[in-house]
């Protein structure tokens, strides 16, 4: 399993838990890759209550990937 893979599966186990969303954005980041910047803005979306920025950025993104990550 590879790490992108383990993190993934680590926000599976704990949807409501911020950590395991925060480490794989960082992990995202440090590869240049858009889509830590989804998962930041999905934490700041549930604490402001404006999801209009995440809405944005989910469009650039696999449907998929944003499914399996996205808060139930």
């Amino acid at each position: 399993m590879s790490d992108g893979d383990a993190l993934l599966a680590a926000i599976a186990a704990h949807p409501d838990d911020d950590t395991p969303r925060l480490v794989y954005a960082d992990w995202l980041d440090e590869r240049d890759d858009p889509r830590g910047a989804y998962l930041r803005a999905e934490r700041e979306a549930a604490t402001t209550g404006d999801a209009s920025h995440l809405r944005e950025l989910a469009a650039e993104l696999d449907p998929v990937w944003v499914a399996r990550v996205s808060r139930p």
